[in-house]
């Protein structure tokens, strides 16, 4: 299994989305981006979730839709060829149409693609249209996978069955209503309760973010930044929408040859900023590792 794309790691401007529908237990999820990091990515660590990238406009595709759906809804037969009372896998569909930024991030190269989601990470299992004697083998193997990833018979994982700070699941209903002032609050209590909490620096990160992009188009950012290698405020901008599209390398390298051209104030300005987007990394992320190196060659 793979960690998930890093374009699901990162901040979002909450204010452009809508506030995704609670999905009731057994009905299908129609995945936009933001309901995949909000809900299927939690979600996994407590069930099973299998997505399938589809479009309509394909009669497989449809197919495949149908028969997983069919076989969610009856209960997918365990390992041991018993079928559950209740499905033990959810099923999630992503309109590739609609929603290329997903089929990228999942390195998709065509439609209908099966993956799962197990405990936050990425299992890629099929392309195409499968018989459904090899589908429901298949997904018998992927629950027995599932199981010995640590979720238990009742779909709930040990790492899930940790009680959420308060705090954390108070920011997070905040940021779904575009508060960011209350969720940043949030997750300041949290750090001042708990020095250092990983979820609660992240957030603020997250959240700081957030707040230095707010007014600003992207594409606009970019194009004037390119234009304007001396302005150190478009130069830091910029840094932010690439590492909010994913371009990590991109956004630390800017960053980093700012903080060789900049003295004082200013350059702790940016040294800080740059710490902030690594909060929002994996400490084993390859490109937090080698940001951090060429941080401390910049400045020392």
């Amino acid at each position: 299994m793979a960690k998930l794309p890093s374009q699901f790691n990162r901040a979002f401007d909450l204010s452009s989305l809508k506030q995704p529908t609670t999905i009731p237990d057994g009905q299908v999820i129609e995945a936009t981006e933001r309901v995949f990091v909000e809900q299927l990515i939690p979600l996994s660590k407590k069930r099973l979730v299998i997505v399938v990238l589809w479009t309509p406009r394909s009669s497989e595709s449809i197919a495949l839709v149908d028969a997983l759906n069919s076989l969610s809804s009856g209960g997918a037969a365990d390992e041991r060829g018993a079928s559950a009372s209740a499905p033990v896998w959810q099923l999630a569909t992503v309109n590739a149409d609609t929603e290329p930024g997903i089929v990228e991030a999942l390195h998709a190269t065509g439609v209908p693609t099966t993956i799962a989601l197990i405990a936050g990470q990425v299992a890629p299992l099929f392309e195409g249209l499968l018989p459904v004697e090899q589908l429901t083998e298949l997904l018998e193997k992927v629950v027995a996978l599932a199981r010995k990833q640590g979720l238990s018979e009742s779909g709930t994982s040990k790492e899930s069955a940790e009680t959420e700070e308060p705090e954390v699941t108070a920011a997070h209903g905040a940021l779904a209503a575009n508060d960011l002032n209350r969720a940043k609050s949030e997750f300041a209590k949290l750090l001042a309760r708990k020095p250092n909490d990983k979820d609660a620096v992240a957030g603020i990160a997250n959240i700081e973010l957030l707040e230095r992009i707010t007014g600003h188009d992207g594409v606009e950012v970019m194009t004037k930044a390119e234009a304007d290698p001396a302005n150190h405020t478009l130069q830091k901008l910029a840094a932010d929408f690439q590492f909010l599209s994913g371009d990590i390398p991109g956004a630390f390298a800017r960053l980093i040859n700012l903080i060789q051209l900049t003295e004082a104030d200013e350059r702790e300005s940016i040294r800080l900023q740059v710490l902030s987007l690594f909060a929002m990394l994996e400490p084993d992320d390859p490109e937090l590792v080698k940001a951090r190196s060429a941080l401390a060659r910049a400045l020392f």
